[in-house]
């Protein structure tokens, strides 16, 4: 490791520190980009990544399942298809190691030294990496979040038995029972995994919808789909005691700030009273010259925020006044069907005092929903009733994820209803069901019949 005074010193390479690292070197900074993590962080070895690639195989075996619908002559597809759960695990590992090895390359172009040791905050700009001491002027906190544990009663994560998320990413065989605490984000994934691979899944959520903190029709629909395909939805419970019947229990009911081993007391870092570093609106710190970015901050602990605050720390860092603007955040769960919400809900529009328009648009009513086989959810647009800016939208169905990017950018550019029910889609895609949406709220929609609005 070189000694050299970094002008950025960065704790955590997850989609965080990593692209704080870039931005910086990008910009002509010295950069050092410490983790005793894998380049990625948990995103990419533990969280985001390794779950879509499992459901990439999940989606790849319902295709197949289908074959029928399609034309297919089933004879010709041969044995029942099933999925194979070592097969699933070495892509798995396949994807997350390519890419890996990405952004260590990227590291490596950009000039930034990347170590693998731990480190610590000493204060006055000391930060303890291994067995040395680097100095840096300007400091990066982006060291991430890790599952929470059992809630209080219930048995500890051991690791075999009681599971969380890291665990459930390498079992060898799947539960024949399998019970998951939480039906948020995390654990209606592994819902659809695990159900997939023939487990009995039951998914208990001690709030009234499934993906609590997401438009409640958003949950209904979800709770609906899920019993259609066999996984047991039990809302507005909560779990006292194990039935013996499970054979495997994940415990997925949050997560937690990696702020306990950083040295933030030693380094002057306040934090908050559930251990979250607390920053200003530039990600700066109680300590001049520290910036904390990502889950440990916890203001929507996503990646794709991370990376958002990064580049708002990064010019702060360089001499810049800059700041997060958290209007248009979208959010996306990869269950079957995708869920995806960005902006004020409609109860959240109202619990602010606005008046809204709702519009509202079936996918089964899109030709191309119907064409593949894809015809379940709805998209969903909120408005202000008297300005006709968008505020808010959700999505449940096909491409709801890359949908949802459309409603996003038009809110963040300030776009009404009208502008966006204007806006020529093409034909036939599932976008259309924006557009269709948008019109909804003021308008007529032309492929549903709505009885005109006062």
């Amino acid at each position: 490791m070189s000694n050299e005074t970094p002008d950025l010193l960065v704790i955590g390479a997850g989609p965080g520190g990593y692209v704080a690292a870039i931005r910086a070197a990008q910009r002509g900074a010295r950069v050092t980009l410490v983790s005793d993590a894998l380049a990625g962080g948990v995103c990419l070895h533990l969280g985001c990544i390794p779950t879509k690639t499992l459901l990439a195989s999940v989606e790849a075996l319902r295709t197949v399942q289908r074959a029928g619908d399609f034309g297919l002559d089933p004879t010709s597809v041969g044995a029942e298809p099933r999925l194979a759960v070592d097969a699933m695990l070495r892509r798995t590992r396949k994807v997350t190691a390519a890419m890996g090895k990405g952004l260590e390359f990227l590291f490596r172009k950009n000039g930034i030294q990347f170590v693998s040791r731990h480190a610590r905050l000493l204060g006055g700009g000391r930060v303890q990496v291994g067995d040395d001491v680097l100095t840096a002027a300007r400091i990066i906190l982006a060291t991430g979040s890790r599952p929470a544990p059992s809630p209080a009663g219930l048995p500890l994560v051991d690791g075999h038995r009681v599971i969380n998320s890291n665990h459930a990413l390498h079992l060898a065989e799947p539960p024949k029972k399998l019970l998951i605490i939480g039906g948020g984000y995390i654990g209606c994934e592994f819902a659809c995994i695990f159900r997939a691979l023939g487990s009995e899944v039951t998914v208990v959520e001690a709030l009234a919808n499934l993906l609590p903190g997401m438009d409640a029709e958003l949950g209904a629909a979800l709770t609906k789909f899920f019993r259609k395909a066999g996984i047991e939805v039990r809302v507005g419970e909560t779990v006292d005691e194990f039935d013996p019947s499970f054979d495997r229990v994940l415990v997925s009911v949050g997560r937690v700030p990696n702020t306990g081993d950083i040295g933030c007391d030693a380094g002057g870092v306040k934090l908050t009273a559930r251990g979250h570093v607390e920053v200003n609106e530039r990600m700066e710190t109680s300590v001049s010259g520290i910036y904390a970015i990502g889950d440990i901050v916890g203001k929507f602990p996503l990646a794709h925020v991370a990376s958002a605050q990064a580049r708002v720390a990064v010019a702060n860092a360089l001499g810049g006044n800059a700041t997060v603007d958290y209007t248009a955040v979208p959010g996306v769960v990869f269950t079957h069907p995708e869920v995806a919400s960005v902006g004020l809900s409609e109860a959240e529009a109202q619990a602010q005092g606005r008046a809204v328009r709702v519009g509202r648009f079936p996918m089964a009513a899109l030709g191309r929903a119907q064409a593949s086989g894809e015809a379940d959810g709805f998209v969903k647009l909120v408005a202000d009733a008297e300005t006709h800016k968008l505020l808010g939208g959700q999505v449940i169905g096909p491409a709801a994820g890359e949908l949802i990017a459309t409603i996003t950018l038009a809110i963040s550019l300030g776009a009404t209803a009208e502008q966006v029910g204007h806006t020529i889609f093409a034909h036939p895609t599932f976008a259309e069901a924006v557009g269709e949406a948008a019109e909804a709220a003021f308008g007529s929609p032309v492929h549903i019949y709505l009885p005109k609005q006062a």
